[in-house]
């Protein structure tokens, strides 16, 4: 039986508290432990502000790290003779703060279904001091295309919500610099995000290890946490959360179909007190399934060619997460937004 062995990934916007973390872990067990960094070539930095609140200098690191890789088919070359030498027992996968992950989490779940033996865990470092000025700050980041001149760019709140929404382990580090309610406001807000992972802070963290899984089928996982948030929204539908510090999470629903055209016009309307949105509507005569992602002002959808047997389920449902959300106001507005004809209302 192959020995197994264990891949421990590390996400956050601080390079400083991330190498916190690392030590920590190489003081509990230094031995057989090898230390990446995945800092790729094909992204960087668009400044949009001098005066941003964002420090730049949290991708500043301190020297933790064995080896540097730059590209994502080096990194899962490297990755595989580490995992079958016999000097090795962990790797530690600290990703640079500005990666967009999804491509290489998909390169990941590919490994771990190759090498079955190897366990992986993800853990995501969240300053809380500056995790809002993180999330709207106005700077980009810009993804260059491979063999291409178009290059893609993400908001920080776009890349820090991809990197936590698939993490297991969430850690809050400078909690002692905020007050309590503005801790609770943060940590609720990431609760919400991913009521799947465990969210503690730093200073109560033992590294222990004790949150090993496989966090990486990327399609299978967005899908279950979309379901988990969906269930738990809903089961708060008609009661007052106690200790929600100010963030709200509602989820609208209707059978009836939306008319995409009125969807974009809600789109650019939509409420500053909304940090977080996504959901998915169907097209019955395009037979279209329509994925929508809003993080901050930055809205992405994809549209796939879906068939729809059922005509008497949900055909378009939302959840939205966000501070004092005015729900009786987006309910009204997604209402006016829906195809209701005679045939369909008939139906229904």
């Amino acid at each position: 039986m192959a020995k197994q062995k264990t891949l421990t990934v590390i996400t956050g916007f601080s390079l400083k508290d991330k190498c916190d973390v690392i030590r920590k872990m190489q003081e509990k067990n230094p031995n057989n432990r090898k230390v990446i960094l995945f800092r790729p070539t094909d992204v960087q930095l668009a400044l949009r502000s001098e005066e941003d609140p964002f420090s730049l200098t949290h991708f500043i690191s301190e020297a933790v790290h064995h080896l540097e890789i730059n590209t994502i088919t080096n990194l899962i070359y490297t990755l595989e003779d580490e995992f079958h030498t016999n000097h090795t027992d962990e790797i530690i996968l600290d990703i640079y703060p500005i990666s967009h992950v999804d491509t290489l989490f998909a390169s990941l779940a590919s490994l771990s279904a190759r090498l079955t033996s190897l366990v992986m865990s993800h853990i995501h470092i969240i300053n809380a001091r500056d995790f809002w000025f993180t999330y709207f700050s106005e700077h980009a980041i810009e993804v260059n295309e491979f063999d291409s001149e178009i290059s893609i760019e993400y908001t920080f709140g776009e890349t820090l919500i991809h990197q936590l929404e698939h993490a297991e382990a969430i850690y809050l580090t400078n909690t002692d610099e905020l007050s309590h309610e503005r801790v609770g406001e943060i940590s609720v807000f990431i609760q919400n995000l991913q009521p799947n992972a465990v969210v503690e802070r730093l200073k109560e963290v033992e590294y222990q290890n004790e949150h090993k899984g496989t966090f990486y089928n990327i399609e299978e996982e967005a899908k279950q946490l979309y379901n988990d948030q969906i269930k738990l929204f809903s089961s708060r539908r008609s009661l007052q959360v106690i200790g929600q510090y100010g963030i709200d999470t509602f989820v609208y629903k209707s059978v009836f179909p939306v008319d995409f055209r009125l969807l974009e016009q809600f789109f650019t309307k939509i409420p500053s007190d909304v940090f977080r949105m996504k959901g998915r509507c169907y097209n019955l005569s395009t037979q279209e399934l329509h994925c929508i992602s809003q993080v901050g002002s930055s809205i992405q959808v994809d549209t796939n060619e879906f068939y729809f047997t059922n005509q008497k389920d949900v055909l378009t449902e939302f959840l939205f997460i966000g501070s004092e959300v005015n729900q009786e106001e987006i309910e009204k507005m997604l209402n006016d937004c829906l195809q209701i004809t005679y045939e369909n209302k008939i139906a229904y």
